[in-house]
């Protein structure tokens, strides 16, 4: 009995007892707060069945899709989830783009081109993203009316109620989808193409030569992709049309513009803002990237006869490289997430589409749930494109 008693003493004095006896009370909550979420989530229908209803309402945005109100639940959701893709794939190259010459420019001995940098980061990464959202909208509304829109010898339409600008639409042959199909797969066989033939002629030193001018695997790339197009486009009896814009009067004397591409006021306003606001976190990843790198590098540089864009380009961009993509990989996380946002301005991405759909059937918890896999499987393909570049970056010998 004594030893039992010492037992019990010496493992009251234990550390690592007392470590264990807390973190089992913790589950035991963590369980019964668990059991008791679930057990009231089985009371509520949680089930997607409601989607397969009409939808009822229209969606002012839709690109690629022929959303209807008389479509499927399913189908709205989906045409939300292309309009958030769309926004989130422009917003990623055009913020990247000006996060890079913004970072560069931070570090310019031109004092005009580096003032404009700081001041541009220090302004906009400071300002709340929802702000910044609303103020773009105003920008963009307070374009002429429609009634005095601004027309470029019928290429273009300005007005408060959009830009309209040319298109390239299908025409009535059939044949649009299966040229999309051709250019897609020539522009793969050209980028193998092309990286089969530079590597050829890292290693071997063999360079492809027409009439003695040497062809790069670049150049190769663009004349096969190029000549494809061009035949497949003609042989498909032109499956593409240029669509212009234009700007008329009805009976009743009512400005209306029909043709082209419409880029509207507030995909205007959300773009902007997402790109204004995640270039400043991206100038400040490249501009700390380009200063990790040892000072030798550019004096190397310099000391061959590169000019600074060679140099840049050649030598300090492509080793900065592995340590801008792991931050960067965040910042299109953020812009990715930041684009539910866009509901203030009823720009009908994922989430102003989900809230119509919980507004309308009352199922409230199941919308949140897909809304939340949705999200996650869109960051998780951005995180793993970027992972995969970034094991192609720090490669050894790449």
């Amino acid at each position: 009995m004594n030893s039992i008693v010492d037992k019990l003493y010496v493992l009251s004095r234990s550390q690592k007892f007392r470590n264990l006896i807390i973190q089992f009370i913790f589950l035991i909550f963590v369980g019964l707060f668990v059991y008791y979420l679930i057990s009231k989530a089985l009371q509520l229908d949680i089930t997607l069945g409601h989607f397969v209803s009409r939808a009822g309402f229209g969606i002012s945005h839709t690109f690629i899709v022929d959303y209807t109100s008389n479509d499927s639940r399913w189908f709205a959701y989906f045409t939300g989830v292309v309009n958030t893709i769309r926004m989130c794939i422009v917003g990623i190259i055009l913020a990247t783009i000006l996060g890079t010459i913004m970072g560069v420019a931070r570090l310019s001995k031109n004092i005009l081109f580096s003032t404009i940098s700081y001041l541009y980061v220090e302004i906009l990464r400071n300002t709340p993203l929802l702000i910044q959202i609303i103020f773009w909208q105003i920008v963009f509304l307070q374009l002429p009316r429609i009634s005095e829109a601004i027309t470029f010898k019928d290429t273009v339409v300005i007005s408060n109620r959009g830009i309209l600008l040319p298109y390239a639409s299908s025409t009535e042959n059939g044949y649009g989808n299966l040229w999309i199909g051709i250019i897609l797969i020539a522009i793969i066989a050209s980028l193998f193409l092309s990286f089969y033939i530079n590597k050829r002629e890292d290693i071997h030193g063999k360079v492809i030569k027409l009439y003695n001018f040497k062809l790069s695997g670049n150049i190769i790339g663009l004349i096969i992709f190029f000549t494809i197009a061009s035949i497949s486009f003609f042989i498909l009896q032109k499956p593409y049309d240029i669509d212009l814009p234009s700007l008329y009067q009805n009976d009743k004397g009512t400005y209306l513009q029909s043709g082209g591409f419409e880029f509207t006021p507030e995909f205007g306003a959300i773009l902007f803002a997402l790109v204004m606001y995640t270039g400043t976190f991206i100038t400040e990843i490249v501009r700390g990237s380009i200063q990790s790198l040892p000072k030798g590098q550019t004096e190397a540089a310099l000391a061959i006869g590169l000019s600074n864009y060679q140099t840049m380009t050649l030598i300090i961009l492509p080793q900065a490289l592995r340590s801008i993509i792991p931050p960067l990989t965040n910042q299109y996380l953020n812009l990715t997430k930041n684009s539910s946002l866009s509901v203030v301005i009823a720009y009908p991405e994922l989430f102003m589409v989900s809230r119509t759909i919980m507004n309308n059937s009352g199922h409230a918890l199941p919308v949140f749930f897909l809304i939340l896999v949705t999200y996650l499987s869109l960051s998780l393909v951005i995180s793993i494109v970027m992972n995969i570049l970034n094991r192609r970056v720090t490669r050894i010998g790449a």
